[in-house]
């Protein structure tokens, strides 16, 4: 059987031509999905490596696989997308880390703002889920997902990047036509604010940072879609820029 099941082992390196699979990725493969041998999955380390393998061997406890062929930065965009999103009430974080997961990002950075309500994260869980995440994308790295960071930290180690700050305001520029325009050799950061939106000294900073105030159309979002809508346009434009 051949599938596009994936399967998550860190200690995946190039090279390799045996690969042995322990734990719950055992229990879902053998126990919930009833692989056997001779099946082929992907195997994925969450840096950017995927190995296609088949199952030689069914033990116990384990799976002993043997590598058919490797590939680099399976499902993944080509340029480095970051997202700088104010941390969220309840579980919004949670969606957010799920979505632009799925759709691309390869860093997340939970962001302290001056109108921020929730200060803190769980962040095994959110990596749980950017784990589950990629693995049912079939991509091949998993984001990176920052400790709760100053607004005005975060603004000073993006340095180099492209910017797109989504505010609703009459002057923004409209998303899509800025997007056909970024130039992808650099990182491109898209900036979501809180539920209160963005305070005055954020949007000055902002300003004189020369970020692009951009805008994602004429409705007023919460700002958990306004994060997913931000990412799956630049994810889809930068893939068919035509």
């Amino acid at each position: 059987m051949i599938t596009g099941e994936q399967v998550f082992l860190p200690a995946l390196k190039s090279g390799q031509t045996h690969l042995k699979i322990e734990g719950k990725e055992f229990h879902h493969l053998v126990r919930v999905r009833r692989f056997t041998e001779g099946d082929e999955v992907w195997v994925v380390n969450g840096a950017g490596l995927a190995a296609r393998a088949a199952i030689n061997s069914v033990g116990e406890s384990s799976l002993d696989l043997k590598v058919i062929d490797e590939h680099e930065k399976r499902g993944e965009l080509g340029f480095n997308l970051i997202l700088a999103i104010a941390n969220l009430k309840g579980d919004h974080l949670n969606l957010i880390v799920e979505k632009v997961t799925e759709l691309g990002v390869n860093e997340i950075i939970p962001l302290l703002t001056n109108r921020t309500i929730k200060k803190g994260i769980n962040a095994k869980r959110l990596e749980r889920i950017a784990v589950s995440a990629m693995k049912q994308s079939r991509r091949s790295r998993c984001p990176k997902i920052h400790d709760l960071t100053p607004f005005t930290t975060a603004v000073k180690n993006l340095s180099g990047a492209t910017h797109l700050f989504c505010y609703g305001a009459d002057s923004s520029t409209s998303i899509v036509s800025t997007i056909r325009e970024m130039n992808t050799s650099r990182p491109i950061v898209i900036w979501i604010g809180p539920e209160g939106d963005w305070s005055k000294d954020e949007i000055d900073l902002a300003s004189i940072s020369e970020y692009t105030f951009t805008g994602l159309g004429p409705r007023r979002l919460r700002a958990e879609t306004a994060a997913i809508q931000a990412v799956g346009l630049v994810s889809a434009l930068q893939q068919d820029p035509a």
